[in-house]
């Protein structure tokens, strides 16, 4: 099992946190693109890339019609030039990065054009483009000059989560991203969505490699659930979960009975947010920090239905289920504030032993 993390937008934080994740065995590290509450991820991904020498850097993802495709394969293919072999592109529908504006996910139709012409511009350095009502065949010059480098593949991560999507990404992904698996019952449907895409374009999904986005929590002896340490731990990504659903990316029946009642209160909570900018308000702290208002609750019911928390034997039972049933990585969400005992915990507790 390999162990990513997800990396802070922030220039120094890219320069700072990037080396200490592949000092502790981080396999990769997962550069976020949501421009309205984080910094540029290629920026950060720069820095990234001449500050570290092992660890694969990925976008954690960026985000269609954002940017146009030439534009996001000439950026990676950039960062490829910095760190040749050890660049991923993860592409996506948009979460925040487009919903902290007020705009709901791209539309499949657009976000399967917009994943054609990127697969074929990593793969062959031209494409047919169709924008404005022409279509035409691009290309990238000057590639004997190295402004690019798209000789040294660039694996194209698709970020999924439904039946369509992922079939979408085994057509057309080297690997795939989605979130919060738990399960080896929800890994194995998946692997079965991300297949059949993949059968449909005359190819195999069977090894493509699935990243799930999710936290971990090692609980220390006698420790509870919801410890202010776990709280403090963990807490950003259960209310990135929460707000997923306010927002209309998940359903509240998503949840276990045991915390419907928390989420009728955080709805409650939304509901006194001004309804004509909700969504400028819901997701304050998104993967970040946990705001003052929102802190109760982060419970030991939210905590077990969001993340993966217990005794170490129990955890790494859990994770060996999960890479049994096809998950080839957990890509983590520490908390800003706590970063470094987040990836000391897990460097000590699990990489390695999973």
């Amino acid at each position: 099992m390999d162990f990513g993390t997800l990396i802070f937008t922030k220039p120094e934080r890219a320069m700072r946190d990037v080396p200490y994740a592949e000092e502790r065995g981080f396999s990769h590290a997962w550069i976020p693109d949501s421009h309205m509450i984080w910094g540029d991820t290629y920026a950060c991904m720069a820095l990234a890339a001449v500050n570290s020498k092992r660890i694969k850097l990925g976008t954690g993802v960026a985000i269609a019609t954002n940017r146009i495709p030439p534009v996001t394969v000439h950026s990676i293919a950039t960062i490829n030039q910095l760190a040749p072999g050890r660049t991923i592109l993860g592409f996506g529908t948009g979460h925040t990065g487009r919903r902290v504006m007020g705009l709901p996910p791209v539309k499949q139709e657009v976000f399967r054009e917009e994943v054609r012409v990127i697969h074929d511009l990593l793969r062959d350095g031209e494409a047919n483009y169709r924008t404005e009502g022409l279509e035409r065949k691009i290309r990238y010059l000057h590639r004997e000059h190295r402004f690019i480098d798209l000789d040294d593949k660039i694996p194209f991560y698709v970020a999924a989560n439904g039946p369509k999507t992922l079939a979408m990404a085994g057509e057309f992904g080297d690997g795939v991203i989605t979130t919060g698996i738990a399960t080896p019952d929800r890994m194995a449907t998946v692997r079965k969505h991300i297949e059949a895409g993949a059968a449909s374009a005359g190819r195999s999904g069977k090894d493509l490699p699935v990243v799930s986005l999710t936290h971990i929590c090692v609980l220390k002896p006698g420790e509870a659930i919801d410890s202010p340490r776990v709280k403090a731990m963990v807490g950003p990504w259960v209310m990135a979960s929460l707000h997923a659903i306010a927002a209309g990316y998940a359903r509240p029946t998503s949840l276990p009975p045991e915390v419907h009642k928390v989420y009728e209160a955080y709805a409650a909570h939304v509901a006194r947010m001004p309804e004509s900018e909700r969504y400028l308000h819901v997701h304050l702290g998104h993967c970040t920090f946990v705001s003052p208002e929102e802190q109760k609750f982060v419970t030991a019911e939210t905590i077990r239905a969001t993340t993966i928390v217990g005794v170490r034997e129990a955890v790494i039972d859990q994770l060996r289920g999960l890479e049994k049933a096809g998950l080839s990585q957990v890509f983590l969400n520490p908390p800003m504030d706590g970063f470094n005992e987040c990836l000391d915990d897990i460097s000590r507790e699990l990489i390695g032993k999973v």
